[in-house]
């Protein structure tokens, strides 16, 4: 495709034209292969994206952006030359746009054993919250990123087991709270196979209140007549009751014994 060549003499003579712009509407560039090596060797040379688009003649991020989502070959050599020119840590980038290419690259990261949080301090690749974002908004990186993460938990299961192996006594206690960890790590990465299972607390015994009735023998003063009388604890109150008293109910689920 045809590129004007007015903006080509201005990137020959160096990088002097970066504010030619500022304050008005860029003019739309379209893509060629010329200027996509133009601006993959200034991005390898350290140069920031939004730096690199005020410039007169380079296309703006989210110009790149499009072309890296219709052109794999430009996402793949975009990748390469991001990593070449990586930035300080610290150092505030443009924003990405996922690609093909930027996906892989997540995706082996993280089967390699790279935690998210490594991945995101990359000055070459997206932030932690921009991939997180790209969590939440595209199911099939969720299902590739969830992926990778199961990856990585076999991979830290086989690191335990490394260490387990060439510990000594007098390194044992360092490798148990490492393995501990590692080991709530796999379960946060891989719930449904490293998660320790929950265990419900063994229930006791059903309480059970046995209630003994005593049973006596008075004389009514009277009538010198005898007769058998009976108190039975209250199970709520603790307090012995006479069976006879006036207002006396039997508690829930008494039972009368045979000729009680």
């Amino acid at each position: 495709m045809a590129e004007d060549q007015g903006p080509v003499a201005a990137l020959a003579r160096g990088r002097g034209g970066g504010g030619g712009g500022k304050g008005k509407p860029k003019t739309p560039v379209r893509y060629s292969a010329q200027l996509a090596v133009r601006l993959c060797r200034r991005l390898a040379r350290g140069e920031l994206l939004y730096q690199i688009a005020r410039s007169r003649g380079m296309p703006t991020p989210e110009a790149v952006a499009k072309w890296a989502r219709d052109k794999p070959d430009f996402a793949e050599a975009l990748l390469v030359a991001r990593r070449a020119g990586g930035r300080p840590a610290g150092t505030r980038g443009p924003a990405f746009t996922h690609s093909d290419a930027v996906d892989a690259e997540i995706f082996e990261r993280l089967c390699e054993g790279e935690s998210l949080t490594a991945i995101g301090r990359d000055p070459t690749m997206p932030s932690l919250s921009t991939i997180f974002y790209w969590r939440r908004r595209r199911p099939a990186f969720e299902e590739m990123v969830q992926r990778g993460m199961r990856i990585r938990a076999e991979v830290v299961s086989d690191e335990g087991w490394e260490m387990a192996c060439a510990a000594t006594p007098e390194t044992a206690y360092l490798t148990q709270v490492k393995l501990n960890h590692l080991r709530w790590m796999a379960g946060v990465m891989a719930p449904r196979v490293f998660r320790l299972k929950m265990v419900e607390p063994i229930k006791g015994p059903e309480e059970v209140k046995t209630l003994f009735r005593h049973f006596g023998v008075e004389v009514d003063p009277e009538t010198g007549a005898k007769m058998v009388v009976a108190w039975c604890p209250n199970p709520e109150t603790d307090a012995v009751e006479r069976e006879d008293t006036p207002g006396w109910r039997p508690p829930a689920g008494y039972v009368r014994l045979p000729g009680g």
